[in-house]
């Protein structure tokens, strides 16, 4: 019934943490599907001893370096399970958590418009210590824009999907771009569809100076027509409130500058006439304040 999925790169240090986590888990209906995004260190040894010694199946993978998006692309191609659960090669699961994913599913399978679950991941730094987290007080159906603009909740989720509904969203590949957020695709089907977020983890995550969180900034402006693309789509999404799109509006022009010089056709893609005059009239303070100062 799941496919328990990890794209991994040069990650073989951490991912003996959650083979072994996956070896404690109470029930053993799934299978793990690694897509090696490239590695040059011994992941895929370590993968064919994981292979040898595991009570479940392992598939294993090997592609190009091209970045995690493409890997997801990847995996969702060769996954023939009715779900799938992504855990990144950093991160390990609860004892219990594939019992958890089955018991919840079970409130879902039938639904057409709720497509996978939610579940907050928990995250700890390198001593072991959780961060602080808000936590959910109760099971929401709710959309990733609606957890974020109505409930107020800003928190790292597990996903549990529906395969079938993930195939039709794959990432957009930019050539010579290896980095995508994520969330353009969440921002893609939160108007159509819903996940029901638990108030279980089912996931540790632990915090890693050289984890994607930590270079964020750097990332993002190395990838810049993807960046660009995820923050033109959040600032044109009407059901986000306006406020928060103003800033995103600001991240767009900054991004899509690093690619595109061209004024005018920067200020095309801004599909708001409320959002035009924002961005025109906080250039026009801008250029003010450092004339005048």
């Amino acid at each position: 019934m799941i496919t328990i999925f990890t794209p991994t790169y040069n990650r073989a240090y951490t991912l003996s943490k959650l083979f072994e986590s996956l070896q404690r888990q109470t029930s053993r209906d799934f299978e793990w599907l690694i897509v090696d995004d490239g590695s040059s260190d011994n992941t895929e040894e370590l993968v064919d001893y994981f292979s040898k010694n595991a009570d479940f199946k392992i598939i294993y993978i090997y592609q190009e370096n091209q970045g995690k998006h493409v890997a997801i692309n990847t995996a969702l191609k060769n996954i023939q399970t009715p779900y799938f659960l992504t855990v990144d090669s950093d991160d390990y699961l609860k004892n219990n958590a594939v019992d958890i994913v089955y018991e919840k599913l079970t409130f879902i399978k039938d639904s057409k418009t709720i497509i996978g679950l939610a579940s907050p991941i928990e995250m700890i730094n390198n001593q072991g210590e959780a961060f602080p987290n808000k936590s959910l007080q109760s099971e929401i159906i709710a959309s990733h824009n609606e957890m974020a603009y109505e409930h107020n909740v800003i928190a790292e989720f597990s996903l549990i999907l529906k395969t079938s509904v993930a195939k039709k969203y794959p990432y957009p590949i930019f050539q010579g771009e290896k980095f995508i957020v994520e969330s353009v695709i969440s921002n893609r089907m939160d108007n159509n569809f819903k996940l029901l977020h638990i108030t279980s983890s089912i996931v540790i995550g632990e915090y890693r100076s050289d984890g994607l969180t930590a270079q964020i900034k750097k990332i993002l402006s190395n990838n810049s027509k993807g960046a660009s693309l995820a923050y033109n789509e959040k600032m044109n999404n009407s059901n986000i409130p306006f406020a928060n799109r103003k800033s995103f509006v600001k991240n767009y022009w900054d991004y899509e500058s690093l690619h595109n010089k061209n004024f005018l056709l920067k200020l095309k893609k801004v599909s708001s006439i409320r959002l035009k005059i924002y961005i025109l009239f906080y250039f026009i303070n801008r250029i003010m304040k450092k004339t005048f100062s």
